[in-house]
């Protein structure tokens, strides 16, 4: 069995509309490492695998290569996109113009029922045994920190870059990160943005989160510098378990 039949589940029996389950799916296998940087795969192998039409597995496919995590070719074959140092700096460019402004916004604004909810999602997001579990709630306490200040539009930007973002870091940072930092560590990281967010102060969660984004993108580029080919390549090249 290849890699990608037995990293992609069919969906067959789950309830939703066709193209969503499918986009769900697949992009779940991407951000988990399941389906890897640079893979090749096919739409018929993709097809078989999830149990639909080609219909919904192509229009899945472009969604995601517009959020750059596929290439598509003009045949029926695909790529997940490659990991490049680059790509990574250009995503949390746009992230530290965005979320650490949005959340200085939305200082003043937040009510009790909302420092709750962000604190109660960091105590779910880092007890959860499940790792889809965690990276989604992870995902909403980022989304929860720039409310209420966020736009439809800023959230449509974002998006996307915390898919990608999330890549990079399920793949490259955790496998290192196990060894030296605990879920207790990262949980502590994560209070001290619910403490910054609970002073009401502007300034305080501006560079609480801008030190946070920085941080997180300083140490999975130090990271793979140890993983890139030495050719100089984008191709990356996870590590296999010791």
């Amino acid at each position: 069995m290849s890699r990608t039949e037995s990293s992609v589940r069919s969906v067959v029996s789950r309830k939703a509309s066709a193209v969503d389950l499918v986009l769900h799916e697949i992009r779940r296998s991407i951000l988990s490492g399941e389906l890897s940087p640079g893979q090749p795969f096919t739409v018929p192998a993709l097809t078989e695998r999830l149990g639909v039409s080609h219909v919904p597995v192509r229009e899945a496919l472009r969604t995601l290569e517009a959020q750059g995590l596929v290439a598509l070719s003009p045949s029926r074959s695909a790529v997940v996109a490659p990991l490049d140092p680059d790509d990574l700096r250009n995503i949390f460019r746009i992230r530290l113009r965005l979320e650490p402004d949005l959340a200085a916004e939305s200082a003043a604004l937040r009510s009790n029922a909302d420092l709750d909810e962000l604190g109660e999602l960091v105590r779910k997001a880092f007890s959860t045994k499940s790792e889809d579990t965690h990276w989604d709630l992870h995902r909403r306490f980022h989304a929860k920190l720039i409310s209420p200040a966020a736009s439809t539009w800023d959230l449509r930007v974002l998006e996307p870059l915390w898919d990608a973002a999330e890549r990079y870091i399920r793949i490259v940072f955790e496998p290192f990160e196990a060894a030296h930092v605990t879920v207790e560590q990262r949980e502590h990281i994560h209070d001290r943005l619910v403490t910054a967010a609970a002073s009401r102060d502007p300034e305080q969660i501006r560079d609480e989160l801008h030190q946070h984004l920085t941080k997180n993108l300083a140490t999975t580029l130090k990271l793979m510098e140890s993983v890139v080919p030495a050719d100089g390549s984008t191709r990356f090249i996870r590590p296999e378990p010791a």
